[in-house]
């Protein structure tokens, strides 16, 4: 197989897996070259996955932050808005449009201090286990009964 051969089937099993087709494994199987140039392969359609990976994250943050901005925008004019009426002492405005009132929001608690409420109002939680002290604890030499450090292997593509 020669070189454009291969990148277009590596091209094909890319665009398998964006669509979330099965059969990944057969059509890699299927092609003759060796270890090393399936290698090379997975790593390019890997490192173009990453990539559109990382577009997509940075364009969700990006999205989550003009959200963000939107919702302080609506919040300040709203409060804006509230503060006029409570200054001018309107309690109702009606347009074609819209209808503003300002009620009372539903009832809510307010803590004052947490160290004279009874035990009955709190949740209880099971305990969470710490294991990043568990794990600098075992890398000194202290022995832990029921854990132990395990060592596990990954592939690494640089």
């Amino acid at each position: 197989m020669n070189l454009y051969e291969l990148s277009t089937a590596y091209q094909q099993i890319q665009t398998m897996i964006e669509d979330g087709q099965e059969g990944l494994e057969d059509t890699l199987e299927s092609l003759n070259d060796a270890i090393e140039d399936k290698a090379v392969g997975y790593a390019k359609v890997m490192k173009n996955l990453e990539a559109q990976a990382n577009a997509i994250k940075d364009e969700e943050k990006r999205l989550a932050e003009r959200r963000k901005s939107l919702e302080n925008n609506i919040k300040r004019l709203k409060d804006s808005l509230e503060a006029a009426m409570i200054s001018s002492d309107m309690k109702r405005i009606k347009t074609e449009l819209f209808s503003f009132n300002i009620q009372k929001n539903p009832p809510s608690v307010f803590v004052r201090s947490e160290k004279s409420i009874p035990e009955e109002y709190f949740i209880p939680q099971e305990p969470k286990l710490d294991k990043k002290a568990l794990l600098a604890d075992l890398k000194e030499g202290k022995e832990v009964p029921g854990v132990e450090i395990r060592q596990s292997e990954g592939l690494r593509i640089r």
